[in-house]
Protein backbone atom coordinates (compact mmCIF):
# COMPACT_ATOMS: atom_id res chain seq x y z
CA UNK A 1 0.00 0.00 0.00
CA UNK A 2 1.12 3.57 -0.62
CA UNK A 3 1.91 5.93 2.23
CA UNK A 4 -0.64 8.34 0.80
CA UNK A 5 -3.31 5.64 0.60
CA UNK A 6 -2.93 4.00 3.98
CA UNK A 7 -6.20 2.78 5.44
CA UNK A 8 -7.49 5.13 8.12
CA UNK A 9 -7.57 2.22 10.58
CA UNK A 10 -3.86 1.55 10.09
CA UNK A 11 -1.84 2.86 13.03
CA UNK A 12 1.47 4.24 11.84
CA UNK A 13 4.38 5.31 14.08
CA UNK A 14 4.65 8.57 12.10
CA UNK A 15 2.34 11.11 10.47
CA UNK A 16 2.41 10.56 6.64
CA UNK A 17 1.22 14.15 6.14
CA UNK A 18 4.17 15.66 8.04
CA UNK A 19 7.68 15.80 6.55
CA UNK A 20 9.13 16.41 10.01
CA UNK A 21 7.37 13.36 11.45
CA UNK A 22 8.58 11.21 8.56
CA UNK A 23 12.15 12.49 9.05
CA UNK A 24 12.03 11.94 12.81
CA UNK A 25 10.91 8.35 12.31
CA UNK A 26 13.59 7.79 9.68
CA UNK A 27 16.25 8.98 12.14
CA UNK A 28 15.54 5.90 14.25
CA UNK A 29 17.73 4.08 11.73
CA UNK A 30 20.77 6.27 12.49
CA UNK A 31 23.71 4.13 13.58
CA UNK A 32 21.70 1.01 12.79
CA UNK A 33 21.11 -1.26 9.85
CA UNK A 34 17.64 -2.01 8.56
CA UNK A 35 17.95 -5.53 9.99
CA UNK A 36 18.77 -4.15 13.45
CA UNK A 37 15.30 -2.62 13.69
CA UNK A 38 13.48 -5.09 11.44
CA UNK A 39 15.00 -8.60 11.85
CA UNK A 40 12.84 -10.08 9.07
CA UNK A 41 13.96 -7.46 6.51
CA UNK A 42 15.12 -8.63 3.11
CA UNK A 43 16.41 -6.73 0.09
CA UNK A 44 14.10 -6.07 -2.81
CA UNK A 45 15.53 -6.92 -6.22
CA UNK A 46 17.26 -4.21 -8.24
CA UNK A 47 19.93 -1.59 -7.57
CA UNK A 48 17.50 0.50 -5.52
CA UNK A 49 16.58 -2.49 -3.42
CA UNK A 50 17.57 -1.03 -0.05
CA UNK A 51 15.37 2.01 -0.58
CA UNK A 52 12.42 -0.20 -1.43
CA UNK A 53 13.11 -2.33 1.64
CA UNK A 54 13.19 0.76 3.89
CA UNK A 55 9.86 1.84 2.44
CA UNK A 56 8.32 -1.55 3.05
CA UNK A 57 9.79 -2.65 6.39
CA UNK A 58 10.43 0.68 8.13
CA UNK A 59 7.66 2.91 6.79
CA UNK A 60 5.08 0.20 6.16
CA UNK A 61 4.01 0.65 2.56
CA UNK A 62 4.46 -1.16 -0.73
CA UNK A 63 7.10 0.34 -3.03
CA UNK A 64 5.64 1.44 -6.36
CA UNK A 65 6.49 3.21 -9.62
CA UNK A 66 3.82 5.90 -9.36
CA UNK A 67 4.74 9.42 -10.51
CA UNK A 68 3.85 10.79 -7.08
CA UNK A 69 6.48 11.35 -4.35
CA UNK A 70 6.69 8.40 -1.95
CA UNK A 71 4.96 10.41 0.79
CA UNK A 72 2.56 12.26 -1.47
CA UNK A 73 0.69 14.13 1.27
CA UNK A 74 3.97 15.55 2.57
CA UNK A 75 5.39 15.97 -0.95
CA UNK A 76 8.46 13.99 0.15
CA UNK A 77 10.47 11.52 -1.98
CA UNK A 78 12.62 8.95 -0.16
CA UNK A 79 16.07 8.03 -1.51
CA UNK A 80 18.70 5.75 0.02
CA UNK A 81 22.22 6.38 -1.25
CA UNK A 82 25.64 4.89 -0.33
CA UNK A 83 28.63 6.55 1.30
CA UNK A 84 32.33 5.68 1.13
CA UNK A 85 35.02 6.46 3.69
CA UNK A 86 37.86 8.75 2.59
CA UNK A 87 41.47 8.67 3.75
CA UNK A 88 40.81 11.28 6.45
CA UNK A 89 37.88 9.18 7.76
CA UNK A 90 35.31 11.66 6.46
CA UNK A 91 32.59 10.35 4.18
CA UNK A 92 31.66 11.11 0.58
CA UNK A 93 29.10 9.91 -1.91
CA UNK A 94 29.90 6.58 -3.55
CA UNK A 95 27.89 7.34 -6.69
CA UNK A 96 25.39 9.65 -8.37
CA UNK A 97 21.83 9.68 -7.05
CA UNK A 98 19.45 8.09 -9.54
CA UNK A 99 15.94 9.55 -9.44
CA UNK A 100 13.03 8.63 -11.73
CA UNK A 101 12.96 7.06 -15.20
CA UNK A 102 12.41 9.52 -18.06
CA UNK A 103 9.39 8.67 -20.21
CA UNK A 104 10.40 10.47 -23.41
CA UNK A 105 6.88 10.46 -24.87
CA UNK A 106 5.22 11.93 -21.77
CA UNK A 107 8.04 14.32 -20.85
CA UNK A 108 7.99 15.98 -24.28
CA UNK A 109 4.75 17.80 -23.45
CA UNK A 110 5.90 19.01 -20.03
CA UNK A 111 7.31 22.27 -18.73
CA UNK A 112 9.89 22.23 -15.94
CA UNK A 113 7.16 22.89 -13.37
CA UNK A 114 5.02 19.99 -14.64
CA UNK A 115 7.93 17.64 -15.41
CA UNK A 116 8.19 14.23 -13.78
CA UNK A 117 11.51 15.28 -12.27
CA UNK A 118 10.14 18.32 -10.45
CA UNK A 119 6.81 16.74 -9.52
CA UNK A 120 8.53 13.81 -7.83
CA UNK A 121 11.84 15.19 -6.54
CA UNK A 122 11.42 18.80 -5.44
CA UNK A 123 11.64 17.72 -1.76
CA UNK A 124 13.91 14.79 -0.88
CA UNK A 125 14.39 12.60 2.18
CA UNK A 126 18.00 11.42 1.83
CA UNK A 127 19.09 8.39 3.82
CA UNK A 128 22.86 7.85 3.55
CA UNK A 129 24.29 4.47 4.47
CA UNK A 130 27.88 3.24 4.64
CA UNK A 131 28.64 0.87 1.78
CA UNK A 132 30.80 -2.13 2.67
CA UNK A 133 31.94 -4.59 0.03
CA UNK A 134 30.52 -8.08 0.53
CA UNK A 135 28.02 -6.97 3.18
CA UNK A 136 24.29 -7.55 2.68
CA UNK A 137 22.66 -4.11 2.20
CA UNK A 138 20.18 -4.81 5.03
CA UNK A 139 23.21 -4.94 7.35
CA UNK A 140 24.77 -1.66 6.23
CA UNK A 141 24.65 1.17 8.77
CA UNK A 142 22.82 4.44 8.21
CA UNK A 143 25.11 7.40 8.94
CA UNK A 144 23.21 10.51 7.83
CA UNK A 145 19.49 11.16 7.33
CA UNK A 146 18.20 14.55 6.25
CA UNK A 147 15.75 16.37 4.00
CA UNK A 148 16.86 18.50 1.04
CA UNK A 149 15.32 21.31 -0.96
CA UNK A 150 17.27 22.85 -3.83
CA UNK A 151 18.67 26.33 -3.04
CA UNK A 152 17.74 29.07 -5.50
CA UNK A 153 21.24 29.29 -7.06
CA UNK A 154 21.33 25.50 -7.61
CA UNK A 155 17.78 25.41 -8.93
CA UNK A 156 18.69 27.92 -11.64
CA UNK A 157 21.36 25.53 -12.99
CA UNK A 158 19.11 22.48 -12.55
CA UNK A 159 16.32 24.18 -14.48
CA UNK A 160 18.73 24.98 -17.34
CA UNK A 161 19.96 21.36 -17.24
CA UNK A 162 16.38 20.12 -17.57
CA UNK A 163 15.76 22.48 -20.49
CA UNK A 164 18.80 21.07 -22.30
CA UNK A 165 17.60 17.48 -21.76
CA UNK A 166 14.08 18.46 -22.81
CA UNK A 167 15.33 20.17 -25.98
CA UNK A 168 16.92 16.93 -27.19
CA UNK A 169 13.75 14.97 -26.41
CA UNK A 170 11.50 17.41 -28.28
CA UNK A 171 14.06 17.58 -31.10
CA UNK A 172 13.78 13.83 -31.66
CA UNK A 173 17.38 13.33 -30.49
CA UNK A 174 16.98 11.51 -27.17
CA UNK A 175 19.58 9.00 -28.37
CA UNK A 176 22.17 11.81 -28.08
CA UNK A 177 21.59 12.36 -24.36
CA UNK A 178 24.64 11.97 -22.12
CA UNK A 179 25.60 12.96 -18.60
CA UNK A 180 28.30 15.30 -19.85
CA UNK A 181 25.72 17.57 -21.49
CA UNK A 182 24.59 19.07 -18.19
CA UNK A 183 25.94 20.39 -14.89
CA UNK A 184 23.98 19.16 -11.83
CA UNK A 185 20.94 17.29 -13.20
CA UNK A 186 21.80 14.53 -15.65
CA UNK A 187 20.09 11.93 -17.82
CA UNK A 188 21.98 8.79 -16.77
CA UNK A 189 21.81 5.42 -18.47
CA UNK A 190 19.51 2.76 -17.05
CA UNK A 191 19.95 -0.74 -18.39
CA UNK A 192 21.65 -1.98 -21.56
CA UNK A 193 22.11 -0.31 -24.92
CA UNK A 194 19.84 -2.75 -26.72
CA UNK A 195 16.71 -4.88 -26.48
CA UNK A 196 14.08 -4.17 -23.87
CA UNK A 197 16.00 -1.19 -22.46
CA UNK A 198 15.58 0.81 -25.67
CA UNK A 199 12.69 3.27 -25.62
CA UNK A 200 10.47 5.08 -28.11
CA UNK A 201 10.81 8.82 -28.37
CA UNK A 202 8.63 11.53 -29.92
CA UNK A 203 9.37 13.11 -33.30
CA UNK A 204 11.75 10.30 -34.34
CA UNK A 205 11.59 6.61 -35.21
CA UNK A 206 15.02 6.06 -33.67
CA UNK A 207 14.94 4.13 -30.40
CA UNK A 208 16.84 5.77 -27.52
CA UNK A 209 18.47 4.10 -24.55
CA UNK A 210 16.44 4.19 -21.37
CA UNK A 211 17.61 6.96 -19.05
CA UNK A 212 16.73 8.38 -15.66
CA UNK A 213 17.07 11.78 -14.08
CA UNK A 214 19.97 11.82 -11.64
CA UNK A 215 21.95 14.21 -9.46
CA UNK A 216 25.67 14.10 -10.08
CA UNK A 217 27.98 12.61 -7.48
CA UNK A 218 29.69 15.96 -6.94
CA UNK A 219 26.35 17.57 -6.10
CA UNK A 220 25.58 14.84 -3.55
CA UNK A 221 29.02 15.48 -2.03
CA UNK A 222 28.00 19.10 -1.58
CA UNK A 223 24.95 17.98 0.44
CA UNK A 224 27.14 15.73 2.60
CA UNK A 225 29.68 18.50 3.23
CA UNK A 226 26.97 20.98 4.15
CA UNK A 227 25.65 18.36 6.57
CA UNK A 228 29.06 18.23 8.28
CA UNK A 229 28.87 21.99 8.77
CA UNK A 230 25.19 22.14 9.80
CA UNK A 231 24.78 22.70 13.53
CA UNK A 232 21.38 20.98 13.40
CA UNK A 233 22.99 17.74 12.22
CA UNK A 234 25.82 17.58 14.77
CA UNK A 235 23.88 15.05 16.81
CA UNK A 236 23.96 12.68 13.82
CA UNK A 237 27.61 12.99 12.83
CA UNK A 238 29.08 13.32 16.32
CA UNK A 239 31.94 15.59 15.25
CA UNK A 240 34.07 17.76 17.51
CA UNK A 241 34.44 21.48 16.77
CA UNK A 242 38.10 20.83 15.87
CA UNK A 243 37.08 18.15 13.39
CA UNK A 244 34.44 20.40 11.80
CA UNK A 245 36.99 23.19 11.34
CA UNK A 246 39.47 20.74 9.82
CA UNK A 247 36.90 19.50 7.29
CA UNK A 248 35.78 23.04 6.54
CA UNK A 249 39.36 24.03 5.74
CA UNK A 250 40.07 20.95 3.61
CA UNK A 251 36.91 21.15 1.52
CA UNK A 252 36.50 24.92 1.52
CA UNK A 253 35.07 26.26 -1.74
CA UNK A 254 33.42 29.41 -3.00
CA UNK A 255 30.64 29.99 -5.50
CA UNK A 256 31.20 31.96 -8.69
CA UNK A 257 27.55 32.98 -8.60
CA UNK A 258 26.66 34.49 -5.24
CA UNK A 259 23.06 35.23 -6.28
CA UNK A 260 20.78 34.48 -9.23
CA UNK A 261 20.77 38.25 -9.79
CA UNK A 262 24.25 37.79 -11.32
CA UNK A 263 22.64 36.26 -14.42
CA UNK A 264 21.52 38.41 -17.32
CA UNK A 265 18.00 37.72 -18.54
CA UNK A 266 17.79 34.27 -20.12
CA UNK A 267 21.48 33.58 -19.48
CA UNK A 268 22.66 30.09 -18.55
CA UNK A 269 25.57 29.26 -16.24
CA UNK A 270 27.65 28.31 -19.28
CA UNK A 271 26.94 31.68 -20.91
CA UNK A 272 27.72 33.53 -17.68
CA UNK A 273 31.14 31.84 -17.52
CA UNK A 274 31.84 32.74 -21.16
CA UNK A 275 30.91 36.37 -20.41
CA UNK A 276 33.29 36.51 -17.46
CA UNK A 277 36.19 34.98 -19.41
CA UNK A 278 35.79 36.87 -22.69
CA UNK A 279 37.34 40.24 -21.64
CA UNK A 280 40.63 38.47 -20.91
CA UNK A 281 41.10 36.64 -24.21
CA UNK A 282 44.34 37.79 -25.85
CA UNK A 283 45.82 38.91 -22.52
CA UNK A 284 49.25 37.57 -21.60
CA UNK A 285 50.13 35.77 -18.38
CA UNK A 286 52.14 38.86 -17.43
CA UNK A 287 49.17 41.16 -17.98
CA UNK A 288 46.87 38.86 -16.02
CA UNK A 289 49.40 38.68 -13.19
CA UNK A 290 49.52 42.47 -12.94
CA UNK A 291 45.74 42.77 -13.23
CA UNK A 292 44.99 40.39 -10.38
CA UNK A 293 48.14 40.85 -8.30
CA UNK A 294 48.93 37.14 -8.60
CA UNK A 295 52.09 35.59 -10.04
CA UNK A 296 50.82 32.93 -12.44
CA UNK A 297 53.20 30.11 -13.38
CA UNK A 298 52.48 28.89 -16.91
CA UNK A 299 54.51 25.74 -16.23
CA UNK A 300 52.34 24.83 -13.27
CA UNK A 301 50.02 21.91 -13.99
CA UNK A 302 46.89 23.66 -12.69
CA UNK A 303 47.63 27.14 -14.07
CA UNK A 304 44.20 27.09 -15.74
CA UNK A 305 42.55 26.74 -12.34
CA UNK A 306 44.64 29.60 -10.92
CA UNK A 307 43.67 31.90 -13.80
CA UNK A 308 39.99 30.96 -13.63
CA UNK A 309 39.81 31.52 -9.87
CA UNK A 310 41.26 35.00 -10.33
CA UNK A 311 38.88 35.91 -13.15
CA UNK A 312 35.86 34.51 -11.28
CA UNK A 313 36.83 36.24 -8.04
CA UNK A 314 37.03 32.94 -6.16
CA UNK A 315 39.57 32.97 -3.34
CA UNK A 316 39.35 29.31 -2.29
CA UNK A 317 41.26 26.57 -4.08
CA UNK A 318 38.04 24.88 -5.16
CA UNK A 319 35.28 26.42 -7.28
CA UNK A 320 31.97 25.25 -5.82
CA UNK A 321 29.96 25.00 -9.06
CA UNK A 322 32.78 23.05 -10.73
CA UNK A 323 32.94 20.68 -7.76
CA UNK A 324 29.16 20.17 -7.81
CA UNK A 325 29.17 19.40 -11.54
CA UNK A 326 32.36 17.26 -11.41
CA UNK A 327 33.92 19.44 -14.10
CA UNK A 328 37.42 18.48 -15.25
CA UNK A 329 39.33 21.74 -15.66
CA UNK A 330 42.15 21.21 -18.17
CA UNK A 331 44.97 23.36 -19.59
CA UNK A 332 45.67 23.19 -23.33
CA UNK A 333 48.75 24.96 -24.72
CA UNK A 334 49.08 25.77 -28.44
CA UNK A 335 52.30 26.43 -30.31
CA UNK A 336 53.15 30.07 -30.98
CA UNK A 337 52.59 30.37 -34.72
CA UNK A 338 50.59 27.29 -35.64
CA UNK A 339 47.60 25.41 -34.32
CA UNK A 340 49.35 22.45 -32.74
CA UNK A 341 49.08 20.78 -29.33
CA UNK A 342 52.37 19.14 -28.34
CA UNK A 343 51.25 17.06 -25.39
CA UNK A 344 48.53 14.46 -25.08
CA UNK A 345 46.24 14.84 -22.05
CA UNK A 346 46.83 12.47 -19.14
CA UNK A 347 44.43 11.21 -16.47
CA UNK A 348 45.03 9.60 -13.06
CA UNK A 349 46.85 6.28 -13.26
CA UNK A 350 44.84 3.11 -13.83
CA UNK A 351 44.10 1.26 -10.60
CA UNK A 352 44.86 -2.25 -11.83
CA UNK A 353 43.30 -3.93 -8.79
CA UNK A 354 40.02 -2.07 -9.36
CA UNK A 355 39.59 -2.18 -13.14
CA UNK A 356 39.23 -5.98 -13.19
CA UNK A 357 36.09 -5.73 -11.03
CA UNK A 358 34.47 -2.86 -12.90
CA UNK A 359 32.10 -2.65 -15.83
CA UNK A 360 32.61 0.09 -18.40
CA UNK A 361 29.72 2.18 -17.04
CA UNK A 362 31.06 1.87 -13.47
CA UNK A 363 34.68 2.52 -14.38
CA UNK A 364 36.62 5.57 -13.24
CA UNK A 365 37.52 6.57 -16.79
CA UNK A 366 33.95 6.34 -18.08
CA UNK A 367 32.83 8.58 -15.24
CA UNK A 368 35.52 11.10 -16.18
CA UNK A 369 34.84 11.06 -19.92
CA UNK A 370 31.08 11.11 -19.35
CA UNK A 371 31.34 14.34 -17.32
CA UNK A 372 31.84 17.90 -18.48
CA UNK A 373 35.24 19.44 -19.25
CA UNK A 374 36.33 23.07 -19.10
CA UNK A 375 39.26 23.67 -21.44
CA UNK A 376 41.40 26.77 -20.89
CA UNK A 377 43.53 27.36 -23.99
CA UNK A 378 46.82 29.26 -23.96
CA UNK A 379 49.15 30.13 -26.85
CA UNK A 380 52.93 30.31 -26.49
CA UNK A 381 54.82 33.48 -27.36
CA UNK A 382 57.05 33.42 -30.49
CA UNK A 383 60.01 34.47 -28.35
CA UNK A 384 59.38 31.63 -25.92
CA UNK A 385 58.92 33.87 -22.88
CA UNK A 386 56.45 32.36 -20.43
CA UNK A 387 54.98 35.66 -19.25
CA UNK A 388 54.01 36.47 -22.85
CA UNK A 389 51.91 33.30 -23.18
CA UNK A 390 48.38 34.40 -24.06
CA UNK A 391 44.98 33.27 -22.81
CA UNK A 392 43.36 32.26 -26.09
CA UNK A 393 39.97 30.80 -25.20
CA UNK A 394 37.98 28.91 -22.54
CA UNK A 395 34.98 26.69 -23.17
CA UNK A 396 32.94 23.75 -21.88
CA UNK A 397 32.99 20.43 -23.74
CA UNK A 398 31.61 16.94 -23.35
CA UNK A 399 32.65 13.87 -25.29
CA UNK A 400 30.19 12.75 -28.04
CA UNK A 401 28.66 9.29 -27.60
CA UNK A 402 30.37 8.02 -30.76
CA UNK A 403 33.77 8.87 -29.26
CA UNK A 404 32.81 7.26 -25.94
CA UNK A 405 32.31 4.02 -27.89
CA UNK A 406 35.93 4.18 -29.08
CA UNK A 407 37.12 4.90 -25.55
CA UNK A 408 35.14 1.85 -24.38
CA UNK A 409 37.03 -0.34 -26.89
CA UNK A 410 40.35 0.82 -25.40
CA UNK A 411 39.12 0.36 -21.83
CA UNK A 412 37.90 -3.21 -22.52
CA UNK A 413 41.24 -4.11 -24.10
CA UNK A 414 43.07 -2.65 -21.09
CA UNK A 415 40.90 -4.54 -18.60
CA UNK A 416 41.47 -7.84 -20.39
CA UNK A 417 45.24 -7.38 -20.40
CA UNK A 418 45.25 -6.56 -16.69
CA UNK A 419 43.15 -9.69 -16.03
CA UNK A 420 45.64 -11.73 -18.08
CA UNK A 421 48.62 -10.22 -16.26
CA UNK A 422 49.93 -8.68 -19.48
CA UNK A 423 51.33 -5.26 -18.54
CA UNK A 424 53.61 -4.87 -21.56
CA UNK A 425 51.22 -4.69 -24.52
CA UNK A 426 48.69 -1.96 -23.77
CA UNK A 427 47.43 -0.11 -26.84
CA UNK A 428 49.65 2.88 -27.51
CA UNK A 429 48.91 5.71 -29.93
CA UNK A 430 50.63 3.81 -32.76
CA UNK A 431 49.44 0.28 -31.90
CA UNK A 432 48.18 -1.70 -34.90
CA UNK A 433 44.90 -2.55 -33.14
CA UNK A 434 44.23 1.12 -32.44
CA UNK A 435 44.89 2.07 -36.04
CA UNK A 436 42.68 -0.74 -37.39
CA UNK A 437 39.88 0.32 -35.04
CA UNK A 438 40.22 3.90 -36.27
CA UNK A 439 41.04 5.00 -32.74
CA UNK A 440 42.57 8.46 -33.08
CA UNK A 441 41.13 9.47 -29.71
CA UNK A 442 42.94 7.78 -26.85
CA UNK A 443 45.70 5.41 -25.82
CA UNK A 444 47.52 3.92 -22.82
CA UNK A 445 51.11 4.59 -21.80
CA UNK A 446 53.26 4.97 -18.68
CA UNK A 447 52.70 7.77 -16.23
CA UNK A 448 54.40 8.75 -12.99
CA UNK A 449 57.91 9.07 -11.65
CA UNK A 450 60.69 6.69 -12.58
CA UNK A 451 60.76 3.64 -10.35
CA UNK A 452 57.20 4.15 -9.08
CA UNK A 453 55.17 0.94 -8.76
CA UNK A 454 51.48 0.16 -8.21
CA UNK A 455 49.85 -3.15 -7.14
CA UNK A 456 48.24 -5.59 -9.57
CA UNK A 457 45.50 -8.23 -9.12
CA UNK A 458 48.23 -10.88 -9.44
CA UNK A 459 49.96 -9.61 -6.30
CA UNK A 460 52.88 -8.08 -8.18
CA UNK A 461 53.83 -4.43 -8.64
CA UNK A 462 54.03 -2.72 -12.03
CA UNK A 463 54.90 0.66 -13.47
CA UNK A 464 51.84 2.95 -13.42
CA UNK A 465 49.97 3.42 -16.68
CA UNK A 466 47.22 5.85 -17.49
CA UNK A 467 44.72 6.64 -20.19
CA UNK A 468 45.56 9.60 -22.45
CA UNK A 469 43.53 11.64 -24.90
CA UNK A 470 45.62 12.09 -28.05
CA UNK A 471 47.12 15.52 -28.66
CA UNK A 472 45.68 15.70 -32.21
CA UNK A 473 42.23 14.78 -30.84
CA UNK A 474 42.50 17.63 -28.32
CA UNK A 475 43.41 19.96 -31.19
CA UNK A 476 40.29 18.95 -33.12
CA UNK A 477 38.21 19.84 -30.05
CA UNK A 478 39.92 23.21 -29.68
CA UNK A 479 40.08 24.30 -33.34
CA UNK A 480 36.43 25.34 -33.84
CA UNK A 481 36.65 27.57 -30.78
CA UNK A 482 39.90 29.34 -31.65
CA UNK A 483 38.78 29.78 -35.28
CA UNK A 484 35.58 31.38 -33.98
CA UNK A 485 37.81 33.70 -31.94
CA UNK A 486 39.58 34.78 -35.11
CA UNK A 487 36.29 35.50 -36.90
CA UNK A 488 35.13 37.86 -34.15
CA UNK A 489 38.37 39.85 -33.91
Amino acid sequence: MSASNIDSNTKLPYNPKSAQSILDYGEKLLGHSLRDLHPDAKIFKGKGGLGDSVEYYHYGYEPNTKPEPDFAEAGLELKCTPLRVLGDNSMASKERLVLNIINYIEEADKSFETSSFWHKNKFLLLMFYLHQSGVDPVDMLFKLIRTWKFPEEDLKIIRDDWNKIHALITGGKAEELSEGLTFYLAACMKGSKSGEDMRKQPYSNTLAQQRAYSLKQGYINKIILLSYLDANLKHQLNLSEKRVKSLQKKYSSENIVKSVKAYKKGETFEELIERKMKPYYGKTIGQLSRKFGIQFNIFKKDVACDVCRAIFGVKTKKIQEFENAEISLKTVTLEAERDYVVQSMSFPYIRFVDIVNQTWEDSDWFKTLNSKFFFVVFRKSPDGKANKTKLEKAFFWNMPLSDLTIAEFLWNDTKKKVQDGDFSHFLTKTSKENIEKGNNICHVRPHGTKGQKVPTPQGTNEQPKCFWLNNDYILEIVKPHINKNEETK
